[in-house]
């Protein structure tokens, strides 16, 4: 098997104020619509957000963590905290080789960008 991509489901409580936040905050747009399944890609990052939950789904927003590698980190934290973004951890050098910063959706989902500095 030769894999080729992959798509984070991340589970939201309310998808329009979701979809707002990763489209006009961090810059993603709306790649598909399936009712309250929507895909969204920035670059060559796809997330799904899914907002079926009273219809059956057992996953809690809030518990998703992403990790996602990028370019220009710095001036990329500036535009997204300028937008408002919910930053919970300051763009810093860390000791295990990156330069990153975490942003929290509004549900609590953590995503974490960030470039290699070795």
């Amino acid at each position: 098997m030769k894999a080729f991509s992959s798509a984070i489901v991340i589970h939201v409580s309310d998808l329009p104020t979701s979809l707002s936040y990763y489209c006009d905050i961090l810059g993603f747009s709306e790649d598909f619509r399936f009712g309250d399944y929507v895909g969204i890609i920035q670059g060559s990052v796809i997330i799904h957000l899914n907002g079926q939950i009273n219809q059956g789904i057992k996953k809690i927003p809030g518990g998703a963590h992403l990790c996602i590698d990028c370019d220009t980190v710095d001036r990329f934290y500036e535009q997204i905290k300028a937008k408002g973004a919910l930053i919970t951890v300051s763009i810093a050098d860390r000791h295990y080789g990156m330069r990153d910063f975490a942003v929290n959706d509004p549900d609590g989902n953590t995503l974490v960008f960030g470039s290699s500095i070795v």
